[in-house]
């Protein structure tokens, strides 16, 4: 398709400075809003319900619904569009020019700690009920400003991106098959090109003249946050759309355009800390589909009950075991038929009088080896899941999204809709009827592009059947699963 950044009158926005610089500052005050509105509202004295401004203050409304699921609907088209606008990254890399500017050491590197930090968060959901409350929520955010400051005043670039930011990672992941791409347009251009200065940080002068009066002011090029050259981009994970290269380029090398979704997955490859956390986001997104689906909730929510009743743990305890149980096991069981499947590839068996073991070595992997690859396939599915997660929250929640507004306390909304009956309650956007069959059309269409992405990823495969019959296994089991919790939510109501 065109290239974005040469239509008329897109192209000059996306290519200005102060339109990157305006938005994320538009973003920022934004946050500090949410902290604002959120800081000293947990409950309302005298009513007896234990989060009443979930939907109505502004802090737990516009960052549990709005930006939370709001960022799913990105993913599925633009992928990492948002670390572009996000204030955090922004800050980050501005600090960082003050900072210490030490490297990320080794037992940092990967996606493990932002993974752990992502199952911290959910320990927290489950033990405090942190999204249900504006005063969590700010202080959470306030939190994440601290974490801010103290990465970027000791380590080089963005790492708090890396280390601190769980929706970076999943839109990492979900970014693979997203079609939104920025890309080269003639790699012997960047190949023949000795400035590198689309992705350097070099320091140059300027000079303003008035008249008579000169000033020269020493100024940095911002460079690309995750020091890669735009040659060098295979896929659209790594790349975060800061378009710091695209205004430091000096050839015009640079194109942004749309491709088909599922381009590059037959090349793509996950890492393991990736996978990991493909795993939490698995288990995640599946305990949040379960929740709706009684039988199904009970049978995956048995384990951390019963081993809660046995070691005469109380709720709090409960809510702990449920929280890891669902993030870290739950998900590696769901995925253990097709591991099985996919290490049947390893089977060998001899006859004869005698057995004897071959000359040759015997290959040597570990019981999770494989996982990675039998992950990758099932990302279109989790994204459709996910994103029919956020269609259904949106729809339900939505038009709660005046009353925030008007109100970003949410006290005298809440006082007016439950109490007093002076304001409708806010109903659906769309009615059951046409929503049930939108959410099914997603989880097929998620179904069928993960199958898609399979045929194209056990191409490459040396054990190419193994490989197909164990992803596939994965993949058709979590989407029987999704599509039992749709058929009991939405058809036999």
């Amino acid at each position: 398709m065109r290239d974005l950044l040469h239509l008329p009158l897109l192209g000059a926005v996306l290519r200005g400075r102060w339109f990157w610089r305006l938005t994320r500052l538009l973003v920022l005050a934004l946050v500090f809003v949410v902290i604002a509105s959120g800081w000293h509202h947990h409950r309302i004295p005298g009513v007896d319900v234990p989060d009443p401004l979930m939907y109505t203050s502004f802090a737990t409304f516009g960052l549990w619904v709005l930006w939370i699921m709001g960022l799913v609907l990105l993913a599925l088209v633009a992928g990492r569009f948002w670390c572009a606008v996000c204030p955090f990254g922004w800050l980050n890399g501005i600090l960082s020019r003050y900072g210490l500017n030490r490297p990320l050491p080794p037992w940092l590197g990967g996606m493990l700690p932002v993974t752990l930090l992502l199952v911290g968060l959910q320990v927290a959901v489950y033990l405090l009920a942190i999204h249900r409350y504006p005063d969590y929520t700010a202080r959470l955010l306030v939190l994440l400003f601290a974490a801010l400051f103290a990465t970027s005043l000791i380590f080089r670039k963005r790492a708090f991106c890396q280390l601190c930011c769980p929706a970076g990672a999943v839109l990492k992941a979900y970014a693979r098959v997203a079609p939104l791409a920025l890309r080269v347009r003639d790699p012997e251009v960047c190949a023949s090109c000795t400035s590198v200065q689309c992705v350097s940080e070099k320091k140059f002068w300027q000079r303003f003249a008035l008249g008579s009066a000169v000033l020269h002011l020493q100024r940095q090029r911002p460079g690309c946050p995750v020091d890669i050259h735009p040659r060098q981009i295979n896929d659209n994970s790594d790349c975060t759309l800061c378009m710091n290269c695209v205004e430091n380029c000096c050839n015009d090398n640079l194109k942004l355009s749309f491709r088909p979704f599922l381009a590059e997955i037959s090349t793509a490859v996950l890492a393991r800390g990736e996978a990991f956390l493909l795993l939490v986001l698995l288990g995640m997104v599946s305990a949040n589909f379960s929740k709706v689906n009684v039988p199904l909730r009970e049978l995956l929510f048995a384990p951390p009950e019963q081993l809660a009743l046995l070691i005469g743990w109380q709720a709090d305890g409960y809510f702990l075991l449920a929280a890891l149980w669902i993030t870290l096991l739950l998900p590696l069981l769901l995925c253990l038929p097709g591991m099985f499947v996919y290490r049947l590839r390893l089977l060998k068996v001899t006859t004869g009088d005698r057995v004897e073991e071959p000359a040759s070595a015997v290959e040597k992997t570990s019981p999770f080896s494989g996982l990675t690859k039998l992950l990758l396939p099932t990302i279109p599915l989790l994204l459709a899941a996910h994103l029919i997660l956020a269609v259904v929250k949106l729809n339900a929640k939505l038009a709660y999204l005046p009353l925030t507004l008007t109100d970003l306390s949410g006290v005298k909304s809440y006082l007016a809709v439950h109490l007093l009956a002076t304001l409708p309650q806010p109903g659906v956007l769309i009615s059951i009827d046409l929503l049930k069959w939108l959410v099914l059309l997603l989880l097929l269409v998620g179904y069928l592009f993960s199958l898609l992405a399979l045929r194209k990823v056990s191409s490459r495969e040396a054990g190419a059947r193994s490989y197909f019959w164990g992803a596939g296994l994965n993949v058709t089991l979590l989407a029987g699963l999704y599509l039992d919790t749709v058929i009991r939510w939405l058809f036999l109501r």
